[in-house]
């Protein structure tokens, strides 16, 4: 049965293999879902592009603005995981040290509050 994917990660993740491996392993006709930034974003649309995956790629909008004036990307986070992401991959090499990985952190716990299936890389 085919998959909605949320993948999220670090700006700067360069590293397209783990992706690859983990959207190969999608049953046929998945979804992915991300982000519009470089890093992790970036190469999971290339990936999938490569793959043949449908991709959907969302950025801030003027509401996440208004809503996290600041971290407009946390409303970008809440809005991607409710397109009906069932998993979140999350790509980040310093994920889970102290004050690292905020917005990867963010949407990690975000997806467990809602019961979302989650897979954190680190690298």
């Amino acid at each position: 049965m085919p998959r909605c994917v949320l993948v999220t990660g670090s700006t700067t993740w360069d590293n397209p293999e783990p992706i690859r491996r983990a959207l190969s392993a999608l049953p046929p006709g998945s979804k992915i879902v991300t982000g519009d930034t470089p890093g992790a974003d970036a190469c999971a649309v290339t990936v999938a592009a490569e793959l043949g995956l449908e991709v959907k790629r969302m950025k801030k909008n003027r509401a996440d603005h208004r809503a996290f004036p600041s971290e407009a990307w946390r409303g970008l986070n809440e809005r991607m995981l409710a397109t009906g992401v069932d998993l979140v991959l999350a790509f980040h090499a310093d994920y889970g040290k102290p004050g690292c990985a905020r917005g990867t952190v963010h949407m990690v716990e975000h997806a467990k509050t809602c019961w979302t299936e989650v897979q954190v890389f680190r690298e």
